[in-house]
């Protein structure tokens, strides 16, 4: 069977059995426009991963982070916060009060040692009576507390050192009620004692002046912590300031593109308008850290990054001068290693 290819149809596509055919031609290019749509749909997704190949034999890209330079504001002294005086997104300068925190047992403290005078016999009855009956509470209050933490303890609602706490607090509240009493026999021990007070209330001056927190230099506010009301400890993280430092990346790099982690090593910055900075890389990769989660492409699994610190070879724009933002950065690739042709 011989089969031929070019046919009288072929050949006179306009006419069928003698006839002519109006709309032939035009019925022709619609055939023809639709196979190429099909051939260019067919050749689309090979056409892009060659082209993602191919660009990435001539640089390797990374995701990344902009990093700007923080302080961390930490509590001095135990306490409680009074007030906050800033916001998130406030400027501040040196000096300027971000906190207000006091410590309610010191200022009572503080306050019955200055309102006290010191013991003697000509002293009033009733101031006597007075002092004696607020160190009395003191110690009462102390037990009260003992009590109530012994029984969370049993309840397995508190811990052993809590119960030590409130039992050393109880002892130093007898230990001052007995060192007043005994200041009331005069003499020499009279003025020892109140030379102890006057020691104590300068020291509790001096530790509630501390407890006020300024800014240690010029900067933003990019995060309060805390909150008035709240109870505070020694190195509790109360606020993070940014400072007027120029902004660093931290780039994930694939491990095995670690030769562009080294110091001068140049790259190239997306940043999220379309935009381009250079910048270049300060110092070698330390650690790898897991990619965080919107930074990670589609269907793809969490991997693990070369953290890689860069520095942009100009100042950033104040716009994108926001930590964490994610950008995207670019390493050209150096010589012809791709193709094995170094030496």
């Amino acid at each position: 069977m011989k089969i031929n290819f070019r046919s009288p149809k072929e050949q006179n596509p306009t006419q069928d059995s003698g006839m002519q055919v109006l709309y032939a031609p035009s019925k022709r290019l619609a055939f023809r426009l639709r196979w190429y749509l099909i051939l260019l749909l067919i050749l689309i997704p090979p056409a892009w991963l060659a082209g993602r190949y191919g660009l990435a034999m001539l640089r390797v890209e990374a995701p990344a982070l902009v990093r700007l330079p923080s302080l961390e504001v930490r509590a001095l002294q135990p306490g409680q916060v009074a007030a906050v005086n800033v916001q998130p997104g406030d400027h501040v300068q040196l000096g300027s009060p971000l906190l207000e925190v006091d410590n309610p047992e010191w200022r009572l403290r503080l306050n019955l040692l200055q309102g006290a005078a010191s013991p003697s016999p000509a002293m009033p009855a009733n101031l006597l009576e007075h002092n004696r009956q607020v160190l009395q509470a003191l110690v009462d209050r102390a037990a009260a507390r003992v009590r109530d933490v012994r029984a969370l303890v049993q309840r397995q609602a508190a811990t052993r050192g809590e119960l030590i706490e409130a039992q050393n607090a109880l002892d130093s509240r007898e230990a001052e009620r007995l060192a007043w009493e005994r200041s009331l026999g005069g003499g020499n021990e009279a003025e020892r004692y109140q030379r102890e007070r006057e020691l104590e209330a300068r020291w509790l001056t001096d530790r509630l002046q501390q407890m006020r927190i300024a800014a240690p230099e010029a900067g933003r506010v990019s995060e309060v912590i805390t909150a008035p009301g709240e109870n505070v400890g020694p190195g509790t993280l109360l606020m993070r300031l940014e400072r007027n430092g120029p902004a660093q990346l931290w780039v994930y790099l694939d491990p095995k593109d670690v030769e562009h982690a080294t110091p001068g090593s140049p790259l190239e910055v997306r940043l999220p308008d379309g935009s381009l900075a250079q910048a270049t890389v300060i110092n070698p990769a330390e650690s790898a850290n897991p990619l965080p989660s919107d930074l990670r492409k589609p269907f793809s699994s969490p991997t693990r990054g070369l953290m890689v610190p860069a520095a942009f070879d100009e100042p950033l724009a104040d716009a994108w001068r926001v930590d964490s933002l994610p950008v995207s950065v670019r390493f050209p690739r150096s010589g012809w290693q791709w193709l094995g042709l170094d030496n």
